[in-house]
């Protein structure tokens, strides 16, 4: 009964909400609560836009161990955007692209006669879609016209971007709720709160975006739906690839986005009055800087923990650091990586490593460092020291919290990271794995390492340069 009453527990209606103004949510000192009071539930899925997402989607089961579990396109009626849904426990990509067609040579009949009307393609759209009445037709009509307006949007933003996070959806309770707080406090309203439904059930789905940036959040409320994803959507066509070398991943941890200059507080300001999320972690230039390169950096969170959003901002240094990097090569702010959760980090890495993905790797100083403050404060990790250093990992322990463990030894609380190197050839995008040992900090203890290592990096591609700020 004890761990009964631990577990968390949603209920499909919560009518309480955050009782916090927005200077309030972005103090420190908040507690998550085990409920949602502020409607969000957790991460629904990470969605990836691109110009191949087979390609991409392929990727993600051959490197990550994901299983592709749903499939929309051509195949599934779907005639403006192709996307392929891949699952791993509680992890959940969407990797979307869309579907041009016709003939683009300027004086084309194609290009004179510009984009389809697709709302009057009923025939059209009886055919394909199997509609059999006028309440079907006109739902038909309407899911067609809106695809059509995300086709251009994934097109634009592919070719702003690259390739890159469009869209992080969160599972609410309430899509209308959710949606009417999120526009009374700034959001962009993409799609207004509708029902869609199929055989496997039905949700309710609402779109809003992040004001000056090409983020979105898509708002999901499970009415009753069953299938593998969401309705529209039909099981994947592909072959599921043999599971070896495991990857025991099983939750996406926090999302970071980078912002520009004096960007970092006001955007924690819409996140607070959007969504309620608050304050979780922060730090800044004195916590984080290597003397050459700097950040900030504020966590903000929902209610319940579910949903951890780093929202970061360059900081004064000598020399121009990844978070200006990344913005003069995403051209904007966005989302610089995905943490994944994991229980066994030595485990992941090494099946990772098999199937072809590349880590920072972290110096030997960082290393006799690490091991003369843990021989300082009489910590043990449970995980070899010897392989943590073989693979690059970095560790932040905190000694306050030190215990004994059941062999005697001193253990405490800590986390396990490493980050791969970007997915692609703009450093836009990279993942971390995280493996939590009840620590729930964001490696305050590990930048400089990880600073370090990036700044290599950047040296390489010829982006560390004197700061103009300078």
């Amino acid at each position: 009964m004890t761990l009964l009453r631990e577990l968390p527990f949603y209920s499909r209606k919560v009518e309480k909400t955050s009782p916090f103004e927005v200077s309030e949510l972005l103090r420190g000192g908040h507690q998550n609560n085990k409920l949602p009071l502020d409607g969000i539930v957790g991460f629904h899925a990470i969605r990836f836009a691109t110009s191949n997402a087979k390609e991409m989607a392929r990727f993600f089961e051959l490197s990550l161990g994901f299983k592709e579990v749903a499939y929309r396109g051509l195949e599934s009626g779907s005639v403006a955007l192709a996307a392929h849904v891949l699952k791993k426990d509680e992890c959940v990509f969407e990797v979307i692209n869309t579907l041009g067609r016709g003939d683009s040579r300027p004086g084309s009949r194609a290009a004179k006669a510009g984009p389809p009307n697709f709302e009057k393609q009923p025939v059209t759209l009886q055919v394909r879609g199997g509609v059999t009445s006028f309440h079907e037709l006109a739902k038909a009509a309407e899911q067609l016209a809106y695809d059509a307006k995300e086709a251009t949007e994934i097109d634009r933003f592919v070719n702003t971007h690259g390739m890159g996070v469009m869209d992080v959806s969160f599972a609410v309770t309430d899509a209308k709720i959710a949606y009417k707080k999120a526009i009374e406090a700034g959001a962009i309203s993409l799609r207004e709160p509708v029902l869609v439904e199929e055989e496997n059930g039905a949700v309710r789905v609402a779109v809003v975006g992040v004001p000056g940036s090409d983020l979105r959040h898509t708002l999901v409320q499970n009415i009753n739906f069953k299938g593998p994803f969401l309705p529209l959507y039909r099981d994947s066509l592909v072959t599921s690839l043999s599971e070896s070398n495991p990857v025991p991943i099983f939750a996406v941890d926090h999302c970071v986005q980078n912002f520009t200059w004096d960007e970092m507080m006001p955007y924690a300001r819409f996140y607070a009055s959007a969504f309620g999320f608050h304050k979780f972690w922060s730090v800044d230039e004195q916590d984080v800087s290597t003397g050459a390169t700097a950040l900030k950096s504020i966590v903000m969170t929902c209610a319940n923990g579910k949903v951890k959003m780093p929202i970061n901002e360059p900081a004064k240094g000598k020399m121009k650091g990844q978070i200006e990097e990344f913005y003069e090569f995403y051209k904007g702010p966005g989302v610089q990586h995905i943490a994944l959760r994991t229980r066994d980090i030595l485990q992941v890495v090494k099946g990772m490593r098999s199937r072809g993905i590349d880590f920072n790797t972290i110096s030997e100083t960082y290393y006799t460092n690490l091991e003369e403050r843990l021989a300082k404060d009489d910590i043990e990790l449970f995980e070899s020291f010897e392989e943590l250093k073989e693979h690059h990992i970095l560790v932040d322990f905190d000694p306050a919290s030190k215990y004994k463990n059941k062999h005697g030894k001193n253990s405490c609380h800590y986390i396990l990271q490493i980050f791969t190197k970007p997915l692609h050839d703009r450093p836009t995008l990279f993942l971390e794995i995280i493996q939590r040992h009840h620590h729930n900090g964001f490696g305050k203890g590990t930048f400089k390492g990880l600073f370090e290592t990036i700044e290599a990096q950047q040296k390489l591609r010829g982006t560390l340069v004197p700061s103009a700020l300078m």
